[in-house]
């Protein structure tokens, strides 16, 4: 009778926790809401290299310029903060109205060294932090943030093609459904026309042109 007693229960435990499962499964974004979050991190960061090296002022948010043609408006020999020969740092600082919705911001640094030639690198890591950013009907916030990383190879003054970025962190999402989840997408940009992306958000896969 004991041991009877012990397989119900243990029936009864294994019940709850696939019911558990299956509530956590349901918590999963939509493989379209996670290519428009991949976008809409992408797009931020280009405007944000717009208003930093190209622009003075950013794009409305549904005519942000595509990543593989705001890399190419960097030119360190028109940097004022920048002589050439000598190392450099310029700020990058940018926050915009998300597609429906709240704000996304942009923040980091991009840090130059080149010789008198114009021929050397930058490298940067820039912090994006959504703000009840509302995309395809999710908000989604840091948790804390998401990064990106790139380094960015100079000749004559002007980018060399490929360029990679790699793009991480976490952010929360909600509320129907809401979590929250990591972010992994490599960028790679082979000229100002042809750039692909990679990767996964919330654990959808991810990819297209940027």
């Amino acid at each position: 009778m004991r041991h009877t007693k012990v397989v119900v229960a243990w029936s009864f435990v294994l019940i709850v926790a696939m019911m558990l499962l299956g509530c956590g499964s349901s918590n999963s974004i939509s493989a379209e809401q996670a290519q428009a979050i991949s976008h809409q991190m992408l797009s931020s960061v280009a405007a944000a290299m717009q208003a930093s090296f190209g622009a003075a002022a950013a794009l409305p948010a549904t005519e942000r310029p595509r990543l593989s043609s705001a890399v190419t408006k960097i030119r360190p020999d028109q940097l004022p903060s920048c002589t050439p020969g000598q190392s450099c740092t310029v700020p990058v600082s940018f926050s915009g109205p998300c597609a429906s919705g709240g704000t996304i911001t942009v923040s980091g640094n991009f840090d130059f060294t080149l010789n008198s030639s114009g021929d050397g690198s930058a490298s940067s890591s820039l912090t994006i932090t959504p703000k009840n950013c509302s995309v395809d009907n999710l908000t989604i916030n840091g948790d804390p943030n998401v990064t990106a990383s790139t380094q960015i190879n100079f000749q004559n003054n002007a980018v060399a093609f490929p360029i990679t970025f790699t793009e991480g962190g976490g952010i929360s999402y909600g509320p129907h459904p809401s979590g929250s989840c990591a972010l992994n997408v490599n960028v790679n940009i082979k000229s100002t026309t042809n750039c692909s992306v990679t990767g996964s958000v919330c654990g959808r896969s991810v990819s297209g042109n940027c």
